[in-house]
């Protein structure tokens, strides 16, 4: 079974922002980001000597970590934006093909077989199949590159019952 896919940037950042908060470790970012601005609100909170006003400490806390947050998923975003292009194979075409072994990859840059006792987890969503095979490293396989509906679900069965994640 196989399949030629073209990702995009767009598809690259869809991806990310679909992943925003199903990703574990986005989670981790998002606690520590409400963290330092926590223990910065509390610091400028008692630098007086007065009493914590803790409406407000909650408030700036949540507000500031937030935006912090933001700013790091941002400023993350564009840096992979601009590090993706065809020559390092993330955008581009590719041809995924399920062999007995595993799932194959192949771009201009790389000829790449994913075992498939190595693939951690298969998901599909309504614009993608995503295959991740490491932390923060994903195959992605846009939707509306197969030629229909059926396609993709098959697709998407066929790696999903071989990797059995």
């Amino acid at each position: 079974m196989q399949v030629e896919v073209t990702v995009t940037r767009r598809d690259i950042a869809r991806f990310n922002l679909s992943k925003l908060f199903r990703l574990k470790s986005n989670l981790i970012v998002l606690a520590f980001a409400y963290l330092v601005v926590g223990m910065g609100a509390l610091k400028g909170a008692t630098s007086d000597g007065q009493g914590v006003d803790w409406v407000v400490f909650l408030v700036v806390t949540l507000l500031g970590g937030t935006l912090l947050f933001g700013a790091i998923v941002i400023v993350s975003l564009i840096f992979v934006l601009i590090s993706s292009n065809s020559q390092n194979g993330v955008v581009g075409p590719h041809t995924y093909t399920i062999e007995e072994r595993g799932l194959r990859e192949l771009t201009k840059a790389n000829d790449t077989l994913n075992f498939w006792s190595a693939i951690r987890k298969v998901d599909k969503s309504s614009t993608a199949i995503s295959v991740e095979i490491a932390p923060w490293l994903f195959h992605v396989l846009p939707r509306r590159e197969f030629e229909s509906d059926e396609a993709y679900e098959a697709f998407f069965r066929e790696i999903r019952s071989r990797a059995d994640t």
